[in-house]
């Protein structure tokens, strides 16, 4: 049981990991895209 379980458990916390990763790096390049934008208008 624990040798079926260890390597599901390794897959969903480098799954969840790549989905964290993903969220900061798109919250960056809206906030840097935003910053560029109205930087532009002043």
């Amino acid at each position: 049981m624990r040798v079926k379980l260890e390597p599901e458990t390794a897959f969903i916390g480098k799954k969840l990991a790549y989905i964290f990763l993903a969220i900061i790096f798109s919250l960056n390049a809206i906030t840097f895209i935003w910053y560029f934008l109205f930087s532009n208008l002043k």
